[in-house]
């Protein structure tokens, strides 16, 4: 892989020994034309955001479907919005030295299904928050979470010498409870009735993850 250090203010990037690939500022202009950094897993590829996955209409439509902005706690889309909205949002994420967001491709079917991002990255501490949103219907219960998940958790603990990842899900989606588990993720919290799910209030879990306690995703996890 690559390993990132900082340099200042910019980043400097340094050859390693891990699969990653095209590599170049993480808040550089992401035109179709930009050489993009991708990210391997198992059955899935993580390849920086570009202008083509904000302008396509399967993204738009993932932010307007109800469960998945419950499932990520973005309510706020759910109200009357327009293009331009989402699109400073995103902006706000590729000038940012603290996100790297990734658009998730189903391997076989070149296929864009989703969105994976690490967030508030601390680089004096080393850590970082997880997202991610498998958006396309047809892509789902296919282990394609824990597959992106495990992907990420690689590529910033390797990548970015990152040593430690934190994530967040609601009580009753054990799906994710149990592929935060699986990867090795321990729960260290619970928000009592912190979000809202499904018209109801529910806790809010915590989990986290240090170097050397990960287990990364097979077809058998």
């Amino acid at each position: 892989m690559l390993f990132y250090q900082r340099s200042g203010v910019r980043p400097v990037y340094i050859i390693g020994s891990v699969q990653v690939t095209n590599t170049h500022e993480l808040s550089a202009s992401k035109t179709s034309s930009t050489p993009r950094l991708e990210v391997s897993g198992l059955n899935v590829i993580l390849r920086e955001f570009s202008r083509d996955n904000l302008q396509d209409p399967s993204y738009l439509s993932w932010l307007r479907d109800m469960n998945n902005m419950e499932l990520i706690d973005r309510i706020e889309y759910l109200k009357p919005i327009n293009f331009e909205v989402v699109q400073s949002y995103v902006e706000g994420l590729w000038a940012s030295e603290t996100d790297a967001f990734f658009a998730i491709y189903e391997r076989d079917k070149d296929l864009f299904i989703g969105t994976a991002r690490l967030l508030a990255i601390d680089w004096r501490v080393r850590s970082a928050e997880i997202g991610i949103m498998i958006g396309h219907p047809d892509a789902r219960g296919k282990g394609h979470a824990k597959d992106t998940i495990s992907a990420l958790c690689q590529y910033a603990f390797k990548t970015l010498s990152l040593q430690r990842l934190g994530a967040i899900t609601a009580d009753s989606n054990v799906p994710m409870k149990k592929c935060f588990l699986r990867l090795g993720f321990r729960e260290e919290g619970r928000l009592r009735n912190h979000m809202l799910y499904h018209g109801e209030l529910e806790d809010r879990l915590l989990f986290g993850l240090l170097t050397g306690e990960l287990k990364p995703y097979t077809s058998s996890t």
